[in-house]
């Protein structure tokens, strides 16, 4: 598939520190990597996307907070005419933290909830962490920037999500984005909470039910979903423009830079998948080769395995999240989480394979 002549986003992950311990982590964060970039190094990388036409940089990590630079990038990213966010935990987000976020020309802020408090401080192994969280959403709220949640799903906290709406409703959250669990880093030492192919039908009950609220309603992202008639409706930011699937983005419009300066299509995605260092060789160079990003790029349907071989949405779905497969599976094109398989026989789009 063609690629874009620029990435539209790209994350990056400033640092692997982070005040947390995550049950969930996929990138088992904590202490940095060695040898992380430095200050200049990161100025380079968003001088780079500038270069390349990049509309849109988030900053992560690990807790981009700890990258004591963060404040510099974000200017320098605005300064290019770039929208700038950022993905925390809210540990150390206060009243302060938020005014500097606002003044440097933050465009939103998207803090982790992973469930209802004491959920979500087992599974971050911080107590308190959900309760900071909370008032660090109404910290950013109170700046007045945007402020969203990105929350985790997996068998611990499913079963929370109803009661959890209301209250990032209450707390100013304007939008709130699902993704589930992978076994990935120290997620893939607890893997009793990944949700395994049995528990999309309840998940896809939970999230039909949530997109009849009234107020805040979540949206999907990439690893979740696919198929059923109302997954642009799941998948859609509530108050954005329709976001229909068509399969992964990673090195089509999407990017992402490791705190070491791997760069990859997906921070999810396995090492296998590292197109080159921004150390060793620029941005612009890895995004024009047409070598590089080869599971999307030069995609084709043999790619295809199991159920996803054989279903009727394989041409737009292409196997649904290349992360996740890997994830789950150690290849890509296969999806056993797939909405479609686990939808009613009833839905009009449903095909049984």
């Amino acid at each position: 598939m063609k690629p874009s002549a620029a990435p539209f986003v790209v994350a990056l992950e400033l640092t692997l520190r982070c005040p947390c311990r995550c049950q969930t982590c996929g990138s088992h964060a904590g202490a940095p990597r060695a040898r992380e970039l430095d200050h200049d190094e990161w100025l380079g990388v968003v001088g780079s996307l500038a270069d390349l036409g990049c509309r849109r940089i988030s900053l992560m990590g690990g807790e981009p907070l700890l990258y004591p630079g963060w404040v510099d990038l974000v200017r320098a990213g605005c300064a290019r005419d770039m929208l700038v966010d950022m993905i925390s935990c809210g540990q150390g987000l206060d009243e302060s933290v938020a005014s500097v976020m606002r003044d440097c020309g933050l465009h939103s802020v998207t803090i982790s909830i992973d469930g209802l408090a004491s959920t979500h401080d087992a599974q971050r192994r911080v107590p308190g962490c959900f309760e900071q969280a909370l008032r660090a959403i109404r910290f950013v709220d109170r700046a007045g920037l945007k402020v969203g949640v990105t929350s985790q799903v997996n068998q611990g906290n499913l079963a929370e999500l109803e009661s959890l709406a209301p209250i990032l409703e209450d707390a100013g959250v304007l939008g709130w984005q699902l993704q589930l669990t992978l076994p990935l880093g120290r997620a893939e030492e607890n893997r009793h909470l990944i949700a395994p192919p049995a528990m999309m039908p309840e998940f896809l009950r939970v999230l039909r039910g949530l997109a009849r609220r009234p107020g805040l309603r979540p949206h999907l992202t990439d690893n979740i979903g696919y198929g059923t008639s109302d997954d642009l409706q799941l998948r859609t930011i509530q108050g954005g423009f329709p976001r229909p699937w068509l399969g992964c983005r990673a090195g089509l419009d999407a990017l992402g830079v490791t705190s070491d300066g791997r760069v990859k299509g997906c921070l999810a995605l396995p090492d296998i998948c590292t197109e080159g260092n921004v150390r060793e060789e620029s941005l612009v160079a890895m995004w024009n080769d047409p070598n590089r990003f080869s599971y999307n790029r030069r995609y084709t349907p043999t790619q295809l395995s199991g159920a996803c071989a054989d279903c009727e949405q394989a041409q737009r779905c292409r196997g649904g999240c290349t992360a996740t497969a890997y994830a789950m599976h150690g290849r890509l094109g296969v999806s056993t989480h797939c909405f479609l398989q686990a939808s009613a026989p009833t839905d009009s789009t449903t095909r049984q394979t």
